[in-house]
């Protein structure tokens, strides 16, 4: 019997210091969770009133519920993540989460070398087809929406530029979409640019932190978070080296896709 509780003793023990080990090499957050609407396969954790994390499941190392609603993470240390704080547009403090296609974005920054904006009317503009070419988006490039609703998201990139995949034939905008998480009305153009993103992720067969010249065209998420932590969604032609979209940011991180 000794021998037993001796031996559960020293399981017990080992178990301690197999978990100290795991955990001793994470950073620990704590505070209320909730699935992350704007990026699938993220966690959000509010750790208080002002500050808000994002982190993908997949680098939560362990969890350990507090009570009904609010648990420890321990994530991987180096990993990418976003932190969400509350700030003042206008008169209105945001709240923990920001619908990003509310606040305006920055204009281009000009600087030498940058894309000029193309313009649409001067491409060709096919039929409406499935899995169009990005040149036949471009051709259907323009500041507005089909529905109508183009003052009320104004200089919206996800906005403009997803009307255009709609019109050149990309229906699975316009349904249920698992990457899409807020629309416009009546056009029901989604509006976010981080959720084009994943859907772009998804789109790609080809893809590039690079731009580089004469390689066709490509659709290009860029961020900079410290400057717009919602990013934006842009059309490229680097043949000719023009842009199809509301603005250009040379100085963002460029995530490009071909398809």
């Amino acid at each position: 019997m000794a021998e037993a509780v001796a031996r559960k003793h020293l399981e017990d023990f080992s178990s301690l210091l197999d978990l100290a080990e795991r955990r001793s090499s994470t950073v620990m957050f704590e505070g209320y969770v909730a699935e992350d609407k704007n990026v699938p396969g993220n966690l959000l954790i509010v750790q208080s009133p002002n500050v808000v994390y994002s982190v993908a499941k997949s680098d939560v190392v362990e969890r350990e519920n507090i009570d009904a609603k609010r648990v420890r993470a321990w994530v991987r240390p180096g990993v990418r993540a976003y932190r969400i704080s509350p700030f003042t547009v206008g008169e209105v403090t945001a709240p923990l989460e920001v619908a990003m296609e509310f606040v305006a974005a920055p204009p281009t920054v000009e600087l030498p070398g940058t894309p000029v904006r193309g313009d649409p009317s001067t491409l060709h503009r096919p039929p409406p087809q499935a899995n169009a070419p990005l040149s036949a988006v471009g051709a259907y490039y323009e500041d507005g929406c089909a529905g109508g609703d183009n003052t009320a998201y104004a200089n919206n990139c996800a906005h403009f530029l997803s009307n255009a995949f709609i019109r050149a034939g990309y229906a699975e905008l316009s349904v249920a979409n698992p990457h899409i998480h807020a629309r416009c009305t009546p056009g029901r153009r989604p509006l976010r640019a981080r959720n084009m993103w994943s859907w772009l992720q998804e789109k790609a067969v080809r893809t590039s932190t690079t731009l580089q010249p004469n390689t066709g065209w490509w659709a290009v998420f860029q961020l900079k978070e410290s400057a717009y932590w919602g990013g934006h969604v842009v059309l490229l032609d680097s043949d000719t080296w023009a842009y199809y979209g509301t603005s250009w940011h040379d100085d963002w991180g460029q995530h490009l896709y071909q398809w």
